[in-house]
């Protein structure tokens, strides 16, 4: 009489990938939940580690969750688990790709939140960091107008002013995005919009210089 058999089902190397990285990272499965603010739950999470859910039946805000609570960028995760998340396109295009934050990570880009996209990053960037722009005060019609939604490439190592170029800065009120020239009134960063008003170099901390600015052609997710 022949005896029953019992199968295993086989892990799939992707969802091995992902359980190795959270495991590495000293992170459960209740944490990952924690981190990506419920959008990934501790079941999708053990469905997804063994397989049962596949990892691209995710929405896409869903994957870039998890990536940043791995501690991934998208790019990242693609490579290490093999699985095509598109992101080869957008390498291709430039010297790399990156997420793109609100205006607001520059506050603390060691705990910039949840990025809203991902693209290629301009070339020739030494410190990479892509922004959205999400203020009106560079929007005009002057040369270094700048609009709502437009991302933001920025050279990080670049924070020594010069005259006419773009920069991303810091003051008591915020994070904002002006053109540093040298006036009658001594050196500032002036808004684009004259609804907004100039702010003394003096009284600015310089996050980086905006190096390209890039208009999206498809709908922002918030």
């Amino acid at each position: 009489m022949a005896r029953g058999r019992t199968t295993t089902k086989v892990v799939p190397e992707w969802a091995i990938a992902l359980k190795l990285r959270r495991v590495q990272l000293g992170i459960s499965q209740e944490g990952i939940a924690d981190l990506t603010g419920g959008v990934v739950s501790q079941s999708t999470m053990s469905s997804l580690e063994v397989g049962r859910q596949h990892l691209t039946d995710l929405a896409y805000m869903r994957v870039v969750a998890l990536a940043r609570a791995l501690n991934w960028t998208l790019s990242d995760m693609q490579r290490v688990t093999g699985v095509d998340l598109g992101m080869t396109e957008a390498t291709l295009v430039g010297e790399g790709s990156v997420d793109v934050y609100p205006l607001a990570a520059a506050l603390d880009f060691d705990t910039p939140g949840m990025p809203v996209d991902h693209v290629a990053v301009a070339p020739g960037i030494q410190q990479p960091a892509v922004l959205r722009m999400d203020s009106e005060e560079m929007n005009g019609t002057g040369s270094a107008s700048i609009r709502p939604g437009d991302h933001l490439h920025i050279d990080l190592s670049l924070t020594s002013p010069e005259e006419g170029k773009v920069y991303v800065v810091l003051d008591q009120d915020g994070v904002h995005v002006r053109q540093y020239t040298e006036s009658r009134l001594g050196a500032i960063f002036r808004a684009e919009n004259h609804d907004f008003e100039p702010i003394p170099a003096a009284d600015a901390q310089v996050v980086g210089q905006v190096v390209a600015v890039a208009h999206p052609v498809t709908p922002l997710l918030n």
